[in-house]
C-alpha cells in the first residue's frame, strides 16, 4: 500500500553482523525473520531479537527460489511453516513469481500450486488457508485471493476494481476473518486508505478504521496493530516525481474502536508484527520520508516498542542498507515479552 511506487528499487544490506548459512537448525527462543539484499544477493533471515546470531533461510542457492524481498514472510502458527514470494527463471528462462513454503530451517522448500504471479503472501494460523494478490494485466487494480492449502482451490476473495489496491496483512485467530488494507487512487485528490476485515467466506467486509492500513490481529485476536496514514507528499527523484503517506504506528481494539497511535515519527512506518507474547511490536521504518534514498529502498530501520508505546528501540538498519518484512516467528516458546528500558 505505502510503499508501492518504490518496491521495485529496494536493495538491502546488513553490516558488521556474521551470518550463516541456511538449514541449520533455528535455536529455541524468540526469533524474527526478515527480507534483505546485498548487491545481487536476496534473502530470507532469521535472527534473535536483538538482530545477531543471523542464519539465512532462503537465499536461492541450489533448488530454492530468490526470496522478494517486497513481500514479508508470513509463518504458521506454532512456528514451523513460513510462506514467501520467490523468484524461479532467469538469464535463459523467463522470471516467474510463486509462492513457496519451507520448514523452520529453509528446509524442504516447496512452489505452492496455483499462485503464479501471486504476492504478499498471509498464511492463516492453522495453516490451511493462504491469502496473497494479483494485480490486474489490463488496468490499474490489485485484489485479494485465497487457496485452500489441503484442497488446491483457489478463489477470488475481492473483485478488480480499477484505481483499487487491496492487500491482506493477518487473518484473525479462527481463519473467519481476514485484515486488509484497502486503498482508492484519486488522480484529483489524495489516495483514501481503510483498514479492513474481510470475511473470509465471502458474506462481506467491516472498516476497522479510516485513514489507515496493515491491520495485524493480536496473538489472542483482542487488539489489532495497524499503520495510521497522514497526508499525501509529492518530492523529486531522478526521472520525475513520487509521492509517499505519512505513517505512524498505531494499536486498537480487534473491532477498530479505540485507536491510539504508539508514535509521532517523520519516517515512515509499516509492516508491523505482533511478539508471540502479545506485548511488544516489531516494525518496518523508512527514515528521511521524502529522500530519494528512502524511494530508492536505503536506510530502512527494523524498530520494535511495547505494545503501550513505551521503549521505543532500534534494532537493526545502516545508512547503505534497506530492510523489509521483518516478523516474529510465532510457536511456543518463542515469546519475548515486554521491552525492558
Amino acid at each position: 500500500m505505502i510503499r508501492r511506487l518504490a518496491a521495485p528499487f529496494v536493495a538491502c544490506a546488513l553490516l558488521a553482523l556474521g551470518v550463516s548459512s541456511a538449514a541449520a537448525e533455528v535455536p529455541a527462543g524468540p526469533r524474527l525473520t526478515f527480507m534483505r539484499a546485498s548487491g545481487k544477493k536476496l534473502q530470507l533471515i532469521s535472527s534473535d531479537p536483538a538482530g545477531a546470531d543471523q542464519q539465512v533461510l532462503i537465499d536461492g542457492r541450489g533448488s530454492q527460489p530468490l526470496p522478494f524481498t517486497l513481500s514479508a514472510p508470513s509463518w504458521s502458527a506454532d512456528g514451523a511453516r513460513v510462506v514467501f514470494v520467490g523468484r524461479s527463471g532467469g538469464r535463459r528462462r523467463a522470471i516467474q513469481y510463486d509462492i513457496y513454503m519451507s520448514a523452520a530451517d529453509g528446509s524442504g522448500t516447496t512452489k505452492i500450486a496455483g499462485t503464479r504471479e501471486g504476492f504478499n503472501s498471509v498464511l492463516s494460523r492453522d495453516g490451511r488457508l493462504l491469502a496473497f494478490t494479483r494485480e490486474a494485466q489490463t488496468f490499474q487494480a490489485v485484489s485479494v485471493w485465497l487457496l485452500e492449502l489441503d484442497t488446491g482451490t483457489v478463489r477470488q476473495l475481492t473483485p478488480w476494481r480499477n484505481n483499487f489496491f487491496e492487500y491482506p496483512s493477518s487473518f484473525d485467530p479462527d481463519g473467519s476473518a481476514l485484515g486488509i488494507s484497502r486503498t482508492l487512487h484519486r488522480d484529483n485528490g489524495p489516495d483514501l486508505n481503510f483498514a479492513v476485515a474481510l470475511r473470509v467466506d465471502g458474506s462481506g467486509s467491516t472498516v476497522l478504521a479510516r485513514n489507515a492500513g496493515e491491520p495485524v490481529y493480536s496473538p489472542d485476536g483482542t487488539k489489532l496493530a495497524l499503520i495510521s496514514t497522514g497526508r499525501t507528499k509529492t518530492v523529486k527523484i531522478e526521472g520525475g516525481t513520487a509521492s509517499f503517506v505519512e505513517t505512524d504506528l498505531a494499536v486498537a481494539n480487534a473491532d477498530g474502536s479505540g485507536l491510539t497511535r504508539l508514535t509521532h515519527t517523520r519516517p515512515l512506518e509499516l509492516q508491523p508484527s505482533w511478539d508471540p507474547s502479545g506485548q511488544r511490536l516489531l516494525y518496518t521504518q523508512i527514515p528521511s520520508a521524502g529522500s530519494e534514498t528512502s524511494f530508492l529502498g536505503f536506510g530502512d530501520s527494523i524498530m520494535e516498542i511495547n505494545a503501550d508505546g513505551s521503549c521505543r528501540t532500534r534494532i537493526l538498519g545502516s545508512p547503505k542498507a534497506a530492510l523489509f518484512g521483518a516478523v516474529w516467528q510465532p510457536g511456543p516458546g518463542r515469546e519475548a515479552g515486554p521491552i525492558a528500558c
